[in-house]
């Protein structure tokens, strides 16, 4: 994380796996360099935020339902593309 007039993340950084930073919620320690409150007085590596929560993506595999091709086109359109 460092600072030139605002605030950088870096793919280093805790944030980057954080809910408040992943979810675009108001995080507690970048809301209070925004306001003044804490200031940032040199490049630092975020490893242990005490207002971290782990941000966990839930994805899972949609199963095709079209087997005979028929979805491979777009809508109004031919395999041919006439």
């Amino acid at each position: 994380m460092y600072d030139d007039g605002t605030i950088h993340i870096e793919k280093d950084d805790q944030c980057f796996t954080c809910e408040h930073f992943a979810k675009g919620v108001s995080c507690p320690l970048l809301e209070a360099m925004a306001v003044g409150v804490v200031q940032l007085q040199q490049d630092i590596t975020v490893k242990n935020c005490g207002f971290y929560k782990e941000f966990k993506r839930h994805l899972s595999v949609v199963e095709n339902r079209h087997t005979d091709g028929s979805g491979d086109t777009p809508p109004g359109t031919t395999a041919a593309g006439s």
